[in-house]
């Protein structure tokens, strides 16, 4: 893979991130295992719906950890068109690391970080 595959990698990855929270995934709330699978679904349920502030309190710091996982990987393509890329590899790490504190079925940035490590120097 070359340097312009992985940029445009980055630029899909980029888009998917800042969108966790309205595109979401299988996420269940209460005691009753309310399925809220994103930002838009958990601020229409129900006052009613004891759990109401807790959905919408996680789907609003995923759309934070996305915006921020965002950040770093503009940062990482920035760098890598620069020819740095150590500044590349930090900045995916950090996206990854912020990744990790949701309970995403699957992971967006660590297979990137490995795509990045395994291009030619």
């Amino acid at each position: 893979m070359d340097k312009t595959k992985m940029v445009q990698l980055l630029d899909q990855a980029i888009a998917e991130a800042r969108r966790w929270a309205e595109t979401g995934w299988p996420m269940t709330f209460g005691r009753n295992l309310v399925a809220v699978t994103s930002l838009p679904t958990a601020e229409q349920q129900s006052d009613r719906f004891v759990n109401k502030q807790e959905a919408v309190a996680y789907w609003r710091s995923v759309a934070e950890a996305g915006e921020e996982s965002a950040v770093q990987g503009e940062r990482a393509k920035a760098a890598l068109l620069q020819g740095d890329r150590r500044i590349a590899e930090g900045a995916l790490y950090f996206a990854a690391f912020i990744e990790k504190r949701l309970n995403r079925p699957s992971s967006l940035w660590e297979p990137l970080l490995a795509t990045l490590r395994a291009l030619p120097k």
